[in-house]
């Protein structure tokens, strides 16, 4: 295993999503992507063919897959499977270690290129998290990925940092920019769990509080570039995004 791996793997995934953004009017049947990709139907389907909206869900490894189409906008996301309402939640649910699960991820992605219909924007996005002892902890442990700031671990609070940083795509494409978008904070979270009464419903809180360091990445190609995106460059351009959000799990906010 690299150095790279062993450090982006301290993340946790709380998601994981792949955008297609296609012309205005580009006609397409997603219908049969769902079972051509994972091979069995999915557990829910929702249309409304009026409103250009589709959506199926279902499991793979033990993770909910969704696709989700509206009019000029593909989304396919994986996300943790949480239990009924009655069912407490006792930690921040999460899918696995980033390199695990983008592996699995970005494998089923590349089979969808094969079938996507026009694309004129690519997005890959991940919102990860990192337990960590406390606050205080958090705040130590987040600022080895911002060079850029100074933290006061110690007389701060309510910390949230956005910043785009985009770079020139290596995938050949002339003039293609590729937008490097992070959110990044430290959460507390409490388990929760839902309680059913006569009249009304109660969320009650169940063990300690965990803190976590959280970044949101989405990492896109720039809505500047409006041509379609050359067919034969998608799977490219998918590895040039995710390889950016894995250089950010490791570096973090760096030009």
């Amino acid at each position: 295993m690299t150095n790279q791996q062993e450090n982006t793997s301290s993340w946790q995934t709380e998601s994981l999503r792949f955008t297609g953004f296609s012309p205005p009017n580009t006609r397409f049947d997603p219908s049969a992507w769902w079972l051509n990709l994972v091979g069995s139907p999915p557990e829910t389907e929702t249309s409304r063919p009026k409103a250009g909206f589709h959506k199926q869900e279902g499991f793979l490894e033990g993770k909910v897959l969704t696709l989700q189409v509206k009019p000029d906008r593909i989304d396919w996301i994986f996300s943790p499977i949480v239990g009924p309402p009655e069912e407490p939640i006792e930690t921040l649910p999460t899918l696995g270690s980033f390199e695990d699960v983008a592996k699995t991820f970005v494998e089923l992605m590349f089979r969808w290129l094969d079938v996507s219909p026009i694309i004129n924007r690519l997005a890959f996005g991940a919102v990860l998290v990192k337990p960590v002892a406390d606050r205080k902890a958090g705040y130590i442990e987040i600022a080895k990925y911002l060079p850029a700031l100074t933290l006061d671990a110690d007389g701060s609070s309510d910390f949230f940092y956005q910043i785009n940083r985009p770079r020139n795509s290596s995938s050949g494409i002339s003039g293609l920019r590729i937008n490097r978008l992070t959110k990044w904070s430290v959460i507390l979270f409490q388990g929760f769990g839902v309680s059913f009464g006569k009249t009304e419903i109660q969320t009650v809180g169940y063990g300690s509080p965990a803190s976590a360091c959280r970044v949101e990445m989405d990492i896109n190609t720039s809505p500047d570039f409006s041509s379609e995106l050359p067919r034969e460059k998608l799977p490219a351009l998918l590895q040039e995004l995710t390889d950016l959000s894995r250089e950010l799990a490791l570096k973090g906010d760096v030009p």
